[in-house]
């Protein structure tokens, strides 16, 4: 605004801040801001209002809620297990703790320079992890039932698995608070049980592994034909993947940025403290659970849902096998609402700008406690859908799933090498940021990125058929296909329609404070 304010408002004194050529619209200059004397304008909205977008959610969450977000995203008490059975036989021990400690200090560089697409399909592939764990149970105290290999029955129980985790995500943020509560609860539950009850059964039952059994034990099993068409470097490569699911959603906190206080520098930290300490925690965890082997031969052959209720029944039985199988769904539904979270607010923030059909419907916030609940129904449904494709085939269920996380991966490569090349001299860092170390960070996360990629693209069983062929790479390529026709296609394309981001702050005052549905922040 020019001049002097009027007398009605308050002038109060911002850090200096670059001027965007926003601020002559919105009542912000040089670092001072035009505030009304009930509705103070915090730093967070200032830093929001500098983007063109008013405060529309409520800001209440802070550093935990950010921590909690990411770690349970990783979840590594629900994560190994679900890929357990997985890396016995594409490496066995040995390729299983070498991976899983490489993969994940790569993946602690690559937190640093991440964006996010919209991987709504990443909801029911987690959730049909948790949905194994308790067919598993299942199978184990009902081992005739054969409504448990049915698909239909899968596809209920991963609906119903995805409904709860819906719920914290849409009745208010003091539920989201305790769900994280609850949620890393289970998981310390978990984590104990793993460290006292498993080494003291095992020394019960068939005793540990030695240490050459654990670190010296690799194993080619990817090779199904008579003959070895897959090498043994090929087989290590292919157990990468047992760490790279794992260390992924790692943006998780990104998604609360709008709901977080102090945002540009919590959400940072959010990610930075639950990387490294889920990766800290989760490698002596490892060697506990690999000296607990007792069968590894059973481990491999079994043909429950998830093999690793094999290994829980070799130590505990079957009665404490259920128990730990009950719980790892639990806390596997617990990191499928952290999943959830994600794609419910990228389909928000995407609505907001108008790139979806229905964008008006999909971006309204509920009145009362300013959730996303439209957003949700939308992720809910489309989920539930993609989920169908396990009733015909799990092959087709599969790609789906190995797609979503190729693109994922890609788009954060994509910000990456747009913010060291046309952004170098235009992108503003956060105050908490890597400084000078961020050109390398960038090289060794997009080289990593890059390989992994390739990585989720190969086949992972020789001989390749109709049945062992990684269908990823086609879906990522039909995909690819259909955006590209309908970015460029004549009239109706995204070319034509799609102008840019979406200012929704008011002019003047009014839509510094909040404008219409704003929300009041904390003061500055």
């Amino acid at each position: 605004m020019d001049g002097m304010p009027d007398p009605e408002f308050e002038v109060k004194t911002l850090q200096p801040l670059p001027k965007t050529g926003l601020e002559d619209g919105i009542g912000i200059g040089m670092g001072t801001a035009v505030i009304g004397r009930e509705d103070q304008f915090s730093r967070d909205e200032f830093l929001l209002a500098k983007l063109g977008y008013r405060q529309e959610f409520f800001r209440s969450l802070g550093l935990f809620e950010n921590w909690a977000a990411t770690f349970t995203s990783m979840n590594f008490v629900s994560g190994i297990p679900v890929l357990f059975g997985f890396v016995m036989y594409t490496g066995g021990p040995e390729a299983a703790f070498a991976n899983w400690v490489i993969v994940g200090g790569l993946s602690f560089v690559a937190i640093f320079i991440v964006d996010d697409g919209l991987v709504i399909t990443v909801v029911p592939g987690v959730q049909q992890g948790a949905t194994n764990f308790l067919i598993s149970a299942l199978e184990i105290q009902y081992p005739d039932s054969t409504v448990l290999y049915k698909g239909w029955f899968a596809w209920l129980l991963t609906s119903i698995g995805m409904l709860f985790a819906m719920l914290p995500n849409i009745i208010n943020q003091k539920v989201l608070r305790w769900y994280f509560r609850f949620a890393i609860i289970i998981f310390h539950i978990l984590f104990l049980l793993y460290w006292i009850w498993l080494p003291v059964r095992a020394s019960q039952t068939g005793g540990f592994q030695t240490s050459a059994g654990v670190f010296r034990h690799f194993y080619n099993g990817i090779n199904e034909g008579e003959e070895q068409q897959a090498s043994d470097a090929y087989c290590w490569t292919i157990s990468i993947l047992f760490g790279a699911w794992i260390f992924y959603g790692y943006d998780a906190s990104v998604h609360l940025a709008e709901e977080t206080n102090d945002a540009s520098i919590v959400v940072a930290q959010g990610m930075w403290i639950s990387t490294l300490s889920a990766w800290l925690m989760s490698i002596p965890t490892l060697i506990v659970l690999l000296f607990c082997i007792q069968d590894f031969n059973g481990i491999i052959s079994a043909a429950y849902a998830n093999n690793f209720a094999e290994y829980l029944v070799q130590i505990l039985g079957v009665n404490g096998a259920t128990v730990i199988l009950a719980l790892l769904w639990v806390d596997s539904t617990c990191a499928t609402a952290s999943c959830f979270m994600s794609a419910q607010r990228v389909t928000y923030a995407i609505s907001r700008d108008g790139i979806l059909p229905g964008s008006r419907y999909f971006r309204r916030l509920s009145k009362g406690s300013h959730m996303p609940i439209h957003a949700a129904i939308l992720v809910l449904v489309l989920s539930i859908i993609i989920t169908t494709s396990v009733i015909g085939s799990t092959v087709a269920f599969t790609a789906l799933t190995a797609a979503a996380t190729i693109t994922t991966n890609v788009s954060y490569l994509f910000p990456i090498v747009a913010r060291h090349t046309v952004g170098q001299h235009t992108f503003e860092p956060a105050p908490w940021n890597l400084g000078r170390w961020s050109p390398l960070c960038a090289i060794i996360a997009g080289l990593y990125i890059s390989f992994l990629v390739v990585v989720l693209s190969l086949p992972q069983i020789y001989p390749v058929r109709g049945e062992t062929l990684n269908y990823a790479p086609v879906m990522v390529v039909a995909i690819s296909l259909i955006s590209g026709v309908g970015w460029v296609f004549p009239r109706w394309g995204g070319r034509v329609w799609f102008l840019g981001p979406k200012r929704t702050i008011g002019e003047g005052v009014d839509g510094v404070v909040g404008g219409e549905g704003g929300v009041k922040g904390e003061k500055v």
